[in-house]
Protein backbone atom coordinates (compact mmCIF):
# COMPACT_ATOMS: atom_id res chain seq x y z
CA UNK A 1 0.00 0.00 0.00
CA UNK A 2 2.83 2.35 0.92
CA UNK A 3 4.55 1.39 -2.29
CA UNK A 4 1.49 2.45 -4.30
CA UNK A 5 1.35 5.79 -2.49
CA UNK A 6 4.99 6.45 -3.40
CA UNK A 7 4.23 5.68 -7.02
CA UNK A 8 1.30 8.12 -6.96
CA UNK A 9 3.41 10.86 -5.35
CA UNK A 10 6.20 10.48 -7.86
CA UNK A 11 3.63 10.52 -10.67
CA UNK A 12 2.20 13.81 -9.40
CA UNK A 13 5.71 15.28 -9.20
CA UNK A 14 6.43 14.16 -12.76
CA UNK A 15 3.23 15.78 -14.01
CA UNK A 16 4.09 19.05 -12.24
CA UNK A 17 7.59 19.04 -13.70
CA UNK A 18 6.15 18.37 -17.15
CA UNK A 19 3.70 21.27 -16.71
CA UNK A 20 6.55 23.59 -15.72
CA UNK A 21 8.55 22.56 -18.78
CA UNK A 22 5.52 23.04 -21.03
CA UNK A 23 4.88 26.47 -19.52
CA UNK A 24 8.52 27.42 -20.04
CA UNK A 25 8.47 26.26 -23.65
CA UNK A 26 5.18 27.87 -24.64
CA UNK A 27 4.78 30.79 -22.26
CA UNK A 28 8.22 31.77 -21.08
CA UNK A 29 10.66 34.31 -22.42
CA UNK A 30 10.92 33.07 -25.98
CA UNK A 31 12.42 36.12 -27.67
CA UNK A 32 15.42 34.01 -28.54
CA UNK A 33 13.15 31.16 -29.66
CA UNK A 34 11.44 33.37 -32.33
CA UNK A 35 7.90 32.68 -31.00
CA UNK A 36 7.05 35.80 -29.02
CA UNK A 37 8.41 39.29 -28.53
CA UNK A 38 8.44 41.49 -25.45
CA UNK A 39 7.34 45.00 -26.44
CA UNK A 40 9.99 47.65 -25.83
CA UNK A 41 10.44 51.35 -26.39
CA UNK A 42 13.03 52.95 -28.59
CA UNK A 43 13.76 55.35 -31.43
CA UNK A 44 12.80 54.77 -35.07
CA UNK A 45 13.37 56.78 -38.24
CA UNK A 46 10.69 56.72 -40.92
CA UNK A 47 12.68 56.27 -44.12
CA UNK A 48 12.05 56.15 -47.86
CA UNK A 49 14.84 54.44 -49.77
CA UNK A 50 15.57 55.40 -53.36
CA UNK A 51 18.38 54.77 -55.81
CA UNK A 52 20.08 57.91 -57.08
CA UNK A 53 22.97 59.12 -59.19
CA UNK A 54 25.76 61.40 -58.00
CA UNK A 55 26.04 64.62 -60.01
CA UNK A 56 27.43 68.10 -59.72
CA UNK A 57 24.88 70.66 -58.57
CA UNK A 58 26.14 72.94 -61.30
CA UNK A 59 27.32 71.73 -64.68
CA UNK A 60 28.27 73.03 -68.10
CA UNK A 61 25.84 71.64 -70.63
CA UNK A 62 26.88 70.45 -74.08
CA UNK A 63 23.85 70.68 -76.35
CA UNK A 64 23.06 70.18 -79.99
CA UNK A 65 24.34 73.42 -81.60
CA UNK A 66 21.72 76.14 -82.04
CA UNK A 67 22.23 76.24 -85.81
CA UNK A 68 21.12 72.59 -86.07
CA UNK A 69 18.10 73.30 -83.84
CA UNK A 70 16.98 76.14 -86.14
CA UNK A 71 13.32 75.31 -86.86
CA UNK A 72 13.61 76.53 -90.43
CA UNK A 73 16.18 73.82 -91.14
CA UNK A 74 13.50 71.26 -90.16
CA UNK A 75 15.86 68.88 -88.32
CA UNK A 76 13.80 67.25 -85.59
CA UNK A 77 16.07 64.31 -84.74
CA UNK A 78 19.67 63.59 -85.49
CA UNK A 79 21.69 60.42 -85.07
CA UNK A 80 24.82 60.11 -82.95
CA UNK A 81 27.35 58.29 -85.14
CA UNK A 82 30.15 58.38 -82.58
CA UNK A 83 30.60 59.41 -78.95
CA UNK A 84 33.24 59.29 -76.22
CA UNK A 85 32.75 57.08 -73.19
CA UNK A 86 31.15 58.47 -70.06
CA UNK A 87 33.61 59.49 -67.37
CA UNK A 88 36.33 60.53 -69.79
CA UNK A 89 38.47 63.44 -68.58
CA UNK A 90 38.64 66.07 -71.32
CA UNK A 91 40.33 69.39 -71.97
CA UNK A 92 38.79 72.44 -73.59
CA UNK A 93 38.28 71.81 -77.31
CA UNK A 94 38.48 68.01 -77.05
CA UNK A 95 36.20 65.84 -79.16
CA UNK A 96 32.89 64.71 -77.59
CA UNK A 97 30.65 63.35 -80.34
CA UNK A 98 29.95 63.28 -84.06
CA UNK A 99 26.39 63.80 -85.30
CA UNK A 100 25.05 62.34 -88.52
CA UNK A 101 25.30 64.66 -91.54
CA UNK A 102 23.04 62.71 -93.89
CA UNK A 103 19.78 64.58 -93.31
CA UNK A 104 21.54 67.94 -93.34
CA UNK A 105 23.36 67.10 -96.57
CA UNK A 106 20.17 65.93 -98.28
CA UNK A 107 18.27 69.04 -97.28
CA UNK A 108 21.13 71.28 -98.36
CA UNK A 109 21.26 69.51 -101.72
CA UNK A 110 17.53 70.16 -102.16
CA UNK A 111 18.09 73.84 -101.40
CA UNK A 112 20.97 74.00 -103.88
CA UNK A 113 18.71 72.55 -106.57
CA UNK A 114 16.00 75.06 -105.65
CA UNK A 115 18.61 77.80 -105.86
CA UNK A 116 19.68 76.70 -109.34
CA UNK A 117 16.07 76.82 -110.52
CA UNK A 118 15.54 80.19 -108.88
CA UNK A 119 18.71 81.56 -110.51
CA UNK A 120 17.48 80.37 -113.90
CA UNK A 121 14.03 81.87 -113.31
CA UNK A 122 15.59 85.17 -112.25
CA UNK A 123 17.79 85.28 -115.32
CA UNK A 124 14.83 84.53 -117.57
CA UNK A 125 12.57 87.13 -115.96
CA UNK A 126 15.29 89.76 -116.34
CA UNK A 127 15.61 88.94 -120.03
CA UNK A 128 11.83 88.93 -120.45
CA UNK A 129 11.62 92.25 -118.63
CA UNK A 130 14.21 93.81 -120.94
CA UNK A 131 12.46 92.54 -124.08
CA UNK A 132 8.96 93.41 -122.89
CA UNK A 133 9.85 96.92 -121.71
CA UNK A 134 11.80 97.57 -124.91
CA UNK A 135 8.69 96.68 -126.88
CA UNK A 136 6.58 98.92 -124.66
CA UNK A 137 8.97 101.82 -125.14
CA UNK A 138 8.87 101.29 -128.91
CA UNK A 139 5.07 101.36 -128.78
CA UNK A 140 5.24 104.67 -126.89
CA UNK A 141 7.62 106.06 -129.52
CA UNK A 142 5.23 105.00 -132.30
CA UNK A 143 2.31 106.53 -130.41
CA UNK A 144 4.27 109.81 -130.17
CA UNK A 145 4.85 109.78 -133.94
CA UNK A 146 1.16 109.14 -134.54
CA UNK A 147 0.37 112.09 -132.29
CA UNK A 148 2.77 114.32 -134.24
CA UNK A 149 1.22 113.27 -137.57
CA UNK A 150 -2.24 114.02 -136.23
CA UNK A 151 -1.01 117.36 -134.89
CA UNK A 152 0.22 118.34 -138.36
CA UNK A 153 -3.09 117.28 -139.89
CA UNK A 154 -4.91 119.32 -137.26
CA UNK A 155 -2.84 122.42 -138.03
CA UNK A 156 -3.43 122.04 -141.77
CA UNK A 157 -7.15 121.47 -141.34
CA UNK A 158 -7.79 125.16 -140.73
CA UNK A 159 -7.85 125.56 -144.47
CA UNK A 160 -10.42 122.80 -144.80
CA UNK A 161 -14.11 122.50 -144.13
CA UNK A 162 -15.51 122.47 -140.64
CA UNK A 163 -16.33 118.76 -140.84
CA UNK A 164 -12.77 117.91 -141.79
CA UNK A 165 -11.47 120.08 -138.96
CA UNK A 166 -13.62 118.17 -136.48
CA UNK A 167 -12.39 114.88 -137.92
CA UNK A 168 -8.70 115.83 -137.58
CA UNK A 169 -9.32 117.18 -134.10
CA UNK A 170 -10.93 113.87 -133.07
CA UNK A 171 -8.02 111.92 -134.58
CA UNK A 172 -5.57 114.05 -132.60
CA UNK A 173 -7.47 113.46 -129.37
CA UNK A 174 -7.57 109.74 -130.08
CA UNK A 175 -3.79 109.74 -130.61
CA UNK A 176 -3.35 111.56 -127.27
CA UNK A 177 -5.50 108.95 -125.52
CA UNK A 178 -3.56 106.11 -127.16
CA UNK A 179 -0.24 107.66 -126.08
CA UNK A 180 -1.41 108.08 -122.50
CA UNK A 181 -2.58 104.45 -122.46
CA UNK A 182 0.78 103.26 -123.81
CA UNK A 183 2.56 105.16 -121.07
CA UNK A 184 0.25 103.74 -118.38
CA UNK A 185 0.68 100.23 -119.77
CA UNK A 186 4.42 100.72 -119.74
CA UNK A 187 4.43 101.77 -116.06
CA UNK A 188 2.12 98.91 -115.06
CA UNK A 189 4.22 96.34 -116.90
CA UNK A 190 7.40 97.85 -115.49
CA UNK A 191 6.03 97.56 -111.92
CA UNK A 192 4.72 94.04 -112.52
CA UNK A 193 8.05 92.85 -113.89
CA UNK A 194 9.93 94.66 -111.14
CA UNK A 195 7.88 92.84 -108.48
CA UNK A 196 8.54 89.50 -110.15
CA UNK A 197 12.26 90.23 -110.22
CA UNK A 198 12.24 91.35 -106.57
CA UNK A 199 10.37 88.22 -105.50
CA UNK A 200 12.84 86.00 -107.30
CA UNK A 201 15.79 88.00 -105.93
CA UNK A 202 14.42 87.56 -102.40
CA UNK A 203 13.93 83.85 -103.08
CA UNK A 204 17.52 83.51 -104.30
CA UNK A 205 18.80 85.41 -101.26
CA UNK A 206 16.69 83.25 -98.96
CA UNK A 207 18.05 80.09 -100.54
CA UNK A 208 21.60 81.44 -100.27
CA UNK A 209 20.95 82.03 -96.57
CA UNK A 210 19.55 78.50 -96.13
CA UNK A 211 22.54 76.96 -97.88
CA UNK A 212 24.93 78.98 -95.70
CA UNK A 213 23.08 77.82 -92.54
CA UNK A 214 23.16 74.19 -93.68
CA UNK A 215 26.87 74.51 -94.35
CA UNK A 216 27.39 75.95 -90.86
CA UNK A 217 25.23 73.17 -89.39
CA UNK A 218 27.32 70.55 -91.17
CA UNK A 219 30.48 72.05 -89.72
CA UNK A 220 28.95 72.05 -86.24
CA UNK A 221 28.11 68.32 -86.25
CA UNK A 222 31.49 67.69 -84.68
CA UNK A 223 30.87 68.37 -81.00
CA UNK A 224 33.72 69.54 -78.79
CA UNK A 225 33.94 70.48 -75.13
CA UNK A 226 33.85 74.16 -74.11
CA UNK A 227 36.05 73.60 -71.02
CA UNK A 228 37.93 71.03 -68.96
CA UNK A 229 35.93 68.43 -67.06
CA UNK A 230 34.58 64.90 -66.77
CA UNK A 231 32.07 63.88 -69.43
CA UNK A 232 28.64 62.77 -68.19
CA UNK A 233 26.42 61.70 -71.06
CA UNK A 234 22.85 62.91 -71.45
CA UNK A 235 19.85 60.62 -71.13
CA UNK A 236 17.10 59.58 -73.50
CA UNK A 237 13.40 59.92 -72.70
CA UNK A 238 13.44 56.49 -71.02
CA UNK A 239 16.35 57.38 -68.76
CA UNK A 240 19.00 55.42 -70.66
CA UNK A 241 22.35 57.04 -71.40
CA UNK A 242 23.03 58.18 -74.95
CA UNK A 243 25.38 56.02 -76.95
CA UNK A 244 26.49 55.48 -80.52
CA UNK A 245 23.62 55.14 -83.06
CA UNK A 246 21.04 56.70 -80.71
CA UNK A 247 18.66 59.34 -82.07
CA UNK A 248 18.70 62.62 -80.17
CA UNK A 249 15.77 65.02 -80.44
CA UNK A 250 16.30 68.72 -81.01
CA UNK A 251 13.58 69.22 -78.37
CA UNK A 252 15.86 67.44 -75.82
CA UNK A 253 19.19 68.79 -77.04
CA UNK A 254 21.42 67.84 -74.09
CA UNK A 255 24.26 65.61 -75.29
CA UNK A 256 26.50 65.67 -72.23
CA UNK A 257 27.40 67.62 -69.09
CA UNK A 258 30.64 68.67 -67.48
CA UNK A 259 29.67 68.66 -63.78
CA UNK A 260 31.20 70.90 -61.15
CA UNK A 261 31.75 68.52 -58.23
CA UNK A 262 32.58 71.25 -55.71
CA UNK A 263 28.89 70.97 -54.75
CA UNK A 264 27.64 67.40 -55.19
CA UNK A 265 24.03 66.26 -55.41
CA UNK A 266 22.14 63.01 -55.72
CA UNK A 267 19.39 62.98 -58.33
CA UNK A 268 16.73 60.42 -57.57
CA UNK A 269 13.06 59.67 -58.26
CA UNK A 270 10.32 58.98 -55.70
CA UNK A 271 7.09 57.14 -56.50
CA UNK A 272 3.90 59.14 -56.36
CA UNK A 273 2.59 57.09 -53.41
CA UNK A 274 5.52 58.33 -51.29
CA UNK A 275 6.12 61.85 -52.62
CA UNK A 276 3.64 63.47 -50.21
CA UNK A 277 5.63 62.14 -47.24
CA UNK A 278 8.79 64.11 -47.94
CA UNK A 279 9.51 67.82 -48.01
CA UNK A 280 12.42 70.17 -48.56
CA UNK A 281 14.92 70.09 -45.74
CA UNK A 282 14.42 66.42 -44.86
CA UNK A 283 17.70 64.82 -43.80
CA UNK A 284 19.15 62.04 -45.92
CA UNK A 285 21.68 59.33 -45.20
CA UNK A 286 23.56 58.40 -48.37
CA UNK A 287 25.50 55.23 -49.06
CA UNK A 288 27.60 54.59 -52.15
CA UNK A 289 28.46 51.07 -53.28
CA UNK A 290 31.86 52.12 -54.62
CA UNK A 291 32.68 53.87 -51.32
CA UNK A 292 31.15 51.43 -48.86
CA UNK A 293 33.54 52.40 -46.08
CA UNK A 294 32.32 56.00 -46.09
CA UNK A 295 29.11 57.63 -44.88
CA UNK A 296 27.60 60.71 -46.45
CA UNK A 297 24.76 62.95 -45.35
CA UNK A 298 22.57 65.40 -47.17
CA UNK A 299 19.23 67.16 -47.31
CA UNK A 300 16.38 67.40 -49.79
CA UNK A 301 16.64 70.69 -51.73
CA UNK A 302 14.22 70.12 -54.61
CA UNK A 303 10.99 68.19 -55.19
CA UNK A 304 9.43 68.24 -58.67
CA UNK A 305 5.84 69.46 -58.84
CA UNK A 306 5.01 67.33 -61.90
CA UNK A 307 5.40 63.58 -62.18
CA UNK A 308 6.87 61.77 -65.15
CA UNK A 309 6.92 58.29 -66.64
CA UNK A 310 9.96 56.08 -66.27
CA UNK A 311 10.59 52.79 -67.97
CA UNK A 312 10.04 49.85 -65.63
CA UNK A 313 7.93 51.84 -63.17
CA UNK A 314 4.17 51.28 -63.19
CA UNK A 315 3.32 54.70 -61.74
CA UNK A 316 4.40 58.32 -61.97
CA UNK A 317 7.67 59.29 -60.33
CA UNK A 318 8.85 62.69 -59.11
CA UNK A 319 12.39 63.98 -59.38
CA UNK A 320 14.01 64.73 -56.02
CA UNK A 321 17.42 66.34 -55.58
CA UNK A 322 19.53 65.80 -52.45
CA UNK A 323 22.54 68.02 -51.76
CA UNK A 324 25.55 66.41 -50.04
CA UNK A 325 26.54 68.09 -46.78
CA UNK A 326 29.91 66.36 -46.64
CA UNK A 327 31.83 66.19 -49.89
CA UNK A 328 35.26 64.87 -50.87
CA UNK A 329 37.39 64.09 -53.89
CA UNK A 330 36.31 60.45 -53.90
CA UNK A 331 32.83 61.40 -55.08
CA UNK A 332 32.65 61.02 -58.84
CA UNK A 333 29.78 61.94 -61.16
CA UNK A 334 27.71 59.00 -62.26
CA UNK A 335 28.22 56.94 -59.09
CA UNK A 336 25.14 55.00 -57.97
CA UNK A 337 24.00 55.80 -54.46
CA UNK A 338 21.24 54.78 -52.07
CA UNK A 339 19.31 57.64 -50.50
CA UNK A 340 17.68 57.00 -47.13
CA UNK A 341 15.29 59.95 -46.84
CA UNK A 342 14.14 60.45 -43.24
CA UNK A 343 10.65 61.92 -43.41
CA UNK A 344 9.72 61.36 -39.74
CA UNK A 345 11.40 60.41 -36.46
CA UNK A 346 9.90 58.58 -33.48
CA UNK A 347 11.57 58.96 -30.08
CA UNK A 348 10.88 56.70 -27.08
CA UNK A 349 8.11 55.02 -29.04
CA UNK A 350 6.73 51.51 -28.72
CA UNK A 351 8.68 49.39 -31.23
CA UNK A 352 7.89 45.86 -32.39
CA UNK A 353 8.91 43.64 -35.33
CA UNK A 354 6.86 44.42 -38.43
CA UNK A 355 6.17 40.71 -38.94
CA UNK A 356 4.18 40.73 -35.68
CA UNK A 357 1.59 43.09 -37.21
CA UNK A 358 -1.20 41.52 -39.24
CA UNK A 359 -3.72 43.27 -41.50
CA UNK A 360 -7.37 43.04 -40.59
CA UNK A 361 -10.35 44.09 -42.66
CA UNK A 362 -10.31 47.66 -41.35
CA UNK A 363 -7.21 47.91 -39.13
CA UNK A 364 -3.94 46.30 -38.11
CA UNK A 365 -3.81 43.87 -35.22
CA UNK A 366 -1.28 42.03 -33.09
CA UNK A 367 -1.78 38.85 -31.06
CA UNK A 368 -1.28 39.79 -27.42
CA UNK A 369 -0.46 37.03 -24.95
CA UNK A 370 -1.98 37.58 -21.52
CA UNK A 371 -1.36 34.72 -19.12
CA UNK A 372 -2.54 31.56 -20.80
CA UNK A 373 -4.73 33.30 -23.39
CA UNK A 374 -4.11 35.12 -26.68
CA UNK A 375 -6.25 38.09 -27.72
CA UNK A 376 -6.51 40.00 -30.99
CA UNK A 377 -5.35 43.52 -30.15
CA UNK A 378 -6.02 46.41 -32.62
CA UNK A 379 -3.06 48.78 -32.97
CA UNK A 380 -2.29 52.07 -34.68
CA UNK A 381 0.78 51.57 -36.84
CA UNK A 382 3.39 54.24 -37.59
CA UNK A 383 6.40 54.05 -39.86
CA UNK A 384 8.41 50.93 -40.57
CA UNK A 385 12.18 50.66 -40.92
CA UNK A 386 14.71 47.81 -40.86
CA UNK A 387 12.04 45.23 -40.04
CA UNK A 388 10.71 47.18 -37.06
CA UNK A 389 7.52 49.24 -36.86
CA UNK A 390 6.40 52.00 -34.49
CA UNK A 391 3.12 51.35 -32.67
CA UNK A 392 1.38 54.64 -31.91
CA UNK A 393 -1.47 53.18 -29.88
CA UNK A 394 -2.64 49.78 -28.60
CA UNK A 395 0.43 48.34 -26.84
CA UNK A 396 2.47 49.06 -23.73
CA UNK A 397 6.08 48.40 -22.90
CA UNK A 398 6.50 44.89 -21.53
CA UNK A 399 3.52 43.39 -23.37
CA UNK A 400 4.23 40.03 -24.95
CA UNK A 401 3.06 39.48 -28.53
CA UNK A 402 3.21 36.55 -30.92
CA UNK A 403 5.47 36.75 -33.94
CA UNK A 404 3.15 34.57 -35.98
CA UNK A 405 -0.60 34.28 -36.12
CA UNK A 406 -2.05 31.46 -34.01
CA UNK A 407 -4.17 28.82 -35.68
CA UNK A 408 -7.09 29.58 -33.36
CA UNK A 409 -7.80 32.16 -30.66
Amino acid sequence: MKKNKKIIVWGVVAVLLLAIVVFWVFDGDLVTQGKTFVVKRGNLDAVIETVGEVKGEKATEINIPLVIRDRELRIWQIKIVDMVEEGKIVKKGDYIAQLDQTDLSNRMRDKIQDKERADADLKNIRIDSTVTLTQKRQEITNALLDLEYNKIDLEQSKYESGAYQRKTQMAYQKAEIALAKKRRDYLLEQNRLKMRVLRLERRVKELDDFIARYQEALRSTRITTPQDGIVMLGTNWDGSKYSKDDEISTWRPLIARLPDMSSAISETYVKEIDISKIQKGDSVSITIDALSEKSYYGEVIYIASIGEDHQGVDMKVFKVIVRFKNNDDDLKPGMTCMNHIVFDHYENQTIIPSKAVFPDSVQSVVYLKQGGTVIRQPVEVGAENDGMVAILNGLNEGDRILLSAPEEI
